[in-house]
């Protein structure tokens, strides 16, 4: 029997090596995602962490792995690895292996745990590692801090530096064996002779992608992207001969425009006018140019969400009274599949002694359902938080500190009080906030098998938590009489303002939609370039949104829409957007302009506007 194990950093096409491995008779585990990982991943991650407790970063670059080197793996990170590994362990195949780039992480003490098997590093020219995104991109995830920086593409060169210096920390195994991914591509004989020297056993030849080798030439004549060289890749890059680019000239940092004088001109797509030209005249003519703008935005915008239905479940886990006796909770569960995870958690508060169904307001909270009221019997989360002191979090774990730090916000006692009710779920048991490559969230479960990568109008993060709404709304339909599941208004700030905009679009059983400081690919008119832009958004937020909004990075002037048009999808449910008066980089402006500009909509039903032509000082 021998153990393979595949180590290199995310997106440096380690699925290459997986896939010849399990094509030559390898047992790679069970269940393996698109990538060819064993999943489900979770075990590996917290391994991850339990290794970065022994990491001292001494700043900038520069990391101490010495506690780490010289302690024996402790038993939580050995459970954590034989539970993640189990059914590889438990397999009597003649070869095993495995393969997940967040081995990477924990390498040192994976050696020590295993110091007979057969290591592969799988190596990748980094300037094409950092085009591609991957969960590994933000250490912090991992428990290993870093320079601050809102750089993607520098925060993946961090996180490419440090795997290379931890590897190249740790003592070589006695059976390693390095292979560069542009030497398989283009040298496959030979490399595949080499390996099979390593391994003892004769590989299947797989087919492979040329245009996988030098995707940095054609990134480099995008003028949309960021560098892709960093001089931090410089001594790996001359240790595995990579040609050494002069550094390029990098782009000016983004300097926001607040200056009205400043503003370009333009002109807005008509609202009523229908693709082939002709004008809606009557309401009974606005579904199908709805239907038409719902089709522009979710393909140039938000990504279209998939057709695929899951086989969700929807269970009571607790039920109670909060507040004085005031409110019913419950605590729901939403299973988005047959498996335990993912799933979210909805916290459901309603008047006790309502004569009937009252309405309600739906949210989703960024911090954790325990944050949204001071109440002690709210399940506190096990999920992975980003770090933040004012809400509790450490160690990226929600703890009992931050119980009703978000009350304010909420405030569900005083909706109680007026007869109304109030959901919420953390936005994060639906996709984790950060450009992971889509392998952790739902989005998973919608990919077919052998999934590379996004589609141009494939999906984000926002659409994807605007899905968990629906999602949300179908619970409270199923599980809570209390509420009257046609008086639901779905209601979020920030990015969550702009999710709850898709939401309302996408999902009409919504009554009413609300949505605060969304700015920029919100309720803001995207032409007016104030504030926070297209470019700014999509270079600080990649998974937002899909792939195709970077085409308008500096040419918003071409968009077939605006956000009058996502406004006015609303129609003719009642919408509310608001900024506070100085948050400039929402542009309170440009919210109004979109919702004045949305008016046509609303008038095809005798609805009342704005009832003002230009925004109160």
């Amino acid at each position: 029997m021998s153990l393979i194990t595949v180590i290199g950093r995310g997106h440096s096409g380690t699925r290459a090596m997986s896939n010849t491995l399990a094509a030559s008779g390898v047992y790679m585990g069970e269940p393996l995602n698109g990538s060819w990982d064993l999943i489900p991943p979770e075990d590996m991650y917290e391994a991850c962490r339990v290794f970065a407790k022994y990491v001292d970063w001494r700043g900038g670059l520069s990391w101490d792995w010495q506690r780490a080197l010289a302690a024996e793996p402790p038993p939580e990170f050995v459970s954590l690895i034989n539970s993640y590994l189990k059914s590889v362990l438990a397999s009597d195949a003649t070869h095993k292996g495995w393969k997940i780039p967040e081995t990477t992480l924990c390498f040192p003490w994976i050696h020590k745990l295993f110091p007979e098997a057969k290591y592969i590093f799988w190596i990748r020219n980094p300037r094409d590692c950092i085009i591609g995104n991957h969960v590994t991109d933000d250490l912090r995830r991992f428990g290993i801090d870093y320079p601050d920086t809102v750089v993607e593409r520098e925060r993946r060169a961090i996180s490419w530096r440090y795997q290379y210096d931890l590897v190249k920390a740790c003592a070589k195994p006695k059976q390693w064996i390095e292979v560069r991914l542009e030497d398989f591509v283009l040298k496959q004989d030979e490399t595949l002779k080499r390996l099979e020297d390593f391994l003892g056993f004769p590989l299947v030849k797989i087919p492979v992608k040329l245009e996988a080798v030098g995707r940095w030439r054609v990134d480099d004549q995008n003028p949309n992207t960021r560098t892709n060289y960093y001089d931090m890749f410089e001594p790996a890059m001359r240790e595995y001969d990579y040609e050494i680019p002069a550094p390029p000239t990098s782009k000016a940092a983004f300097t926001p425009n607040y200056e009205e004088t400043k503003v370009p001109s333009f002109t807005l797509p008509e609202l009523l006018r229908n693709n082939d030209g002709t004008i809606v005249q009557n309401k009974e003519q606005w579904p199908a140019r709805r239907a038409e703008i719902l089709d522009i935005i979710a393909g140039r915008q938000f990504g279209r969400m998939p057709d695929k239905q899951l086989p969700c479940r929807f269970t009571v886990v607790e039920e109670g009274e909060a507040f004085a006796g005031k409110a019913r909770r419950q605590q729901l569960r939403i299973f988005f599949s047959d498996a335990p995870q993912p799933a979210m958690n909805l916290l459901v508060y309603s008047p006790k002694n309502a004569l009937g169904p009252v309405p309600a307001f739906l949210g989703l909270n960024f911090h954790g359902n325990h944050t949204v009221a001071p109440d002690p019997d709210i399940i506190l989360p096990s999920g992975w938080f980003r770090n933040h002191a004012d809400y509790g979090v450490s160690n990226n774990q929600a703890t009992e500190t931050g119980r009703g730090k978000a009350g304010e916000a909420w405030s569900a006692e005083y909706l109680i009080e007026q007869g109304m009710a109030l959901a919420t779920a953390y936005y994060g048991d639906i996709d984790p906030d950060f450009d992971d490559g889509f392998q952790n969230g739902v989005h998973p479960l919608f990919q077919a098998p052998g999934w590379s990568g996004r589609a141009d109008d494939e999906w984000g993060s926002i659409g994807a938590w605007a899905w968990g709404l629906s999602r949300g709304l179908d619970a409270i339909e199923k599980l809570c009489p209390a509420i009257d599941a046609k008086r639901v208004a779905v209601i979020g700030h920030s990015r969550l303002g702009k999710t709850a905009l898709w939401a309302g679009a996408s999902d009409q059983r919504f009554a009413m939609v609300f949505s605060v400081q969304a700015g920029c690919g919100g309720g803001a008119l995207a032409r007016r370039r104030f504030g926070e832009t297209i470019w700014r958004i999509t270079t600080a937020f990649p998974h937002w949104f899909c792939l195709n909004y970077n085409r308008y990075q500096d040419a918003e002037e071409t968009m077939p829409f605006d956000q009058h048009m996502l406004v006015a999808l609303a129609a003719p449910r009642p919408i509310y957007i608001s900024s506070a008066a100085d948050d400039l980089w929402a542009d309170p402006k440009g919210e109004f302009l979109a919702l004045k500009n949305a008016e046509p909509a609303y008038a095809l039903f005798g609805k009342n506007g704005l009832g003002r032509e230009f925004l109160p000082p």
